[in-house]
């Protein structure tokens, strides 16, 4: 198996905390030609409306969250979730600290540990070529989502 999609490499070693995410997010931050940054672009292409409620599966450490704060809208019930701890863990230690009432989950896409049609969007940032079995994660994302929900992958 290919360590992209290996769930114990990428769990114990790749993103067993934010650091070479980080080193990555650091190297497009000072190379891209985008100014405007990805984080921002994102979230501008959310659609959402002043009250719903939000799972980010493979949030790392936040950061789509953390540079867009300003925007969230109060009425959001945001849910942040990674698979790896280490990557939660530093989710929380970045966003707790913006007096935001963030859910943080251990989350495998595989197998979400959620009820059906909880939420009104499902957000995967770079998050689904890690994922060994997508077809599985996909239909976990659907089940999860409201019948008029909304599902951004990049």
């Amino acid at each position: 198996m290919s360590k992209i999609a290996d769930q114990e490499y990428l769990r114990t070693e790749q993103y067993r905390n934010a650091a070479n995410l980080n080193a990555r997010i650091q190297l497009h931050a000072r190379f891209s030609t985008n100014r405007y940054g990805w984080h921002r672009w994102l979230f501008d292409q959310l659609s959402l409306p002043p009250q719903c409620d939000i799972l980010e599966l493979g949030g790392g450490p936040g950061d789509l969250w953390l540079r867009n704060m300003s925007r969230i809208s109060s009425g959001w019930r945001i849910t942040l979730s990674d698979f790896s701890p280490g990557m939660l863990e530093q989710a929380a230690v970045n966003l707790r600290a913006q007096g935001r009432p963030f859910r943080f989950v251990l989350i495998d896409a595989q197998s979400i540990p959620i009820a059906d049609e909880s939420f009104d969007a499902v957000v995967a940032n770079h998050m689904l070529y890690h994922v060994p079995d997508r077809s599985r994660a996909l239909a976990e994302m659907q089940r999860v989502l409201r019948p008029a929900g909304l599902f951004y992958a990049s």
